[in-house]
């Protein structure tokens, strides 16, 4: 199972983040960290572990060589594991030597981006893996210019990608519907323009769906249907338009989760992936 509508989100490079670490550094030290400055020399050394506190998965680590070149800091990081990797709590993810007072400065700053992007791949896994013949796909709902990184952070987590961006794919709602006139006038018009993109369409009922297979878009969405009007949708849809792939959306709870584990290859688009997350317990203890 391609874990994506469009190309996935595989792996991040330092211009994915350099704007959100550069805004962090300017957020936190505007003038210097007078705690740190206060109490200790510039040329003070230190060893200090990247530690996991509680069980999940780790994402985000590339952030931190670029902290590390970003404020110029004499400090050597020394990854022992890789992004993906199972956490468990005590286990070391890698180690930084060097300045203590550059380790300090960016402390906060290094766990806020690990730990953040290992909730959300934590949040992934959990779902993926208990539901492994599911699509499990993210969606828009990320903090702004975090949306990269965050789909990244689904990805490791073992979760699918939608769409990064309205640039990437269309999907046509009930706005796009009604101003159009019509599915099949949407569906078409989109089409035309955009020969080459893929095409989701979503509606909310079963009397909206002849037209919409009709009008074979790449994506049907059923958007809140009850079990039982799910059910209808998915047999229909694979008895008529094979071709045509399913994805769910709207109130998913575990409940609807293992509603939907009965039927193979369904795509289920969850905003829960990414907008309500806890951080993963992740500390950084200097030695």
């Amino acid at each position: 199972m391609i874990r994506g509508y469009t190309t996935p989100v595989t792996e991040i490079s330092e211009k994915d983040f350099d704007a959100l670490v550069t805004l962090a550094l300017e957020e936190d030290l505007p003038a210097g960290d007078i705690t740190t400055d206060s109490l200790f020399r510039s040329d003070e050394f230190c060893k200090a572990e990247l530690l996991a506190k509680e069980d999940g998965i780790l994402c985000g680590l590339a952030v931190l060589p670029c902290l590390i070149r970003k404020t110029n800091a004499n400090v050597v990081w020394k990854p022992i594991l890789i992004d993906g990797a199972t956490l468990s709590k005590g286990t070391v993810i890698g180690k930084l030597e060097g300045s203590l007072v550059s380790v300090l400065k960016m402390e906060r700053i290094l766990l806020n981006f690990i730990q953040y992007l290992s909730g959300i791949a934590t949040n992934a896994s959990k779902v993926a893996n208990e539901f492994p013949n599911l699509l499990v796909l993210d969606t828009r709902k990320t903090l702004p210019g975090y949306r990269k990184l965050a789909k990244y952070a689904v990805y490791t987590g073992g979760g699918a990608n939608h769409r990064l961006n309205l640039s990437e794919m269309a999907m046509l709602k009930d706005n796009h519907v009604a101003k159009a006139g019509s599915i099949q006038t949407a569906v078409q018009i989109v089409r035309n323009a955009n020969p080459d993109k893929k095409i989701e369409l979503e509606i909310d009922g079963l009397s909206q769906l002849d037209e919409a297979m009709n009008s074979n878009p790449d994506i049907i969405l059923l958007d809140n249907f009850s079990d039982s009007d799910t059910e209808k949708a998915i047999e229909r849809i694979k008895g008529n338009s094979p071709q045509i792939r399913i994805e769910c959306s709207g109130g998913i709870t575990p409940e609807k989760l293992k509603f939907l584990s009965r039927f193979q290859d369904i795509g289920v688009s969850m905003g829960y992936l990414t907008h309500t997350v806890k951080f993963l317990d992740i500390s950084l203890d200097i030695k």
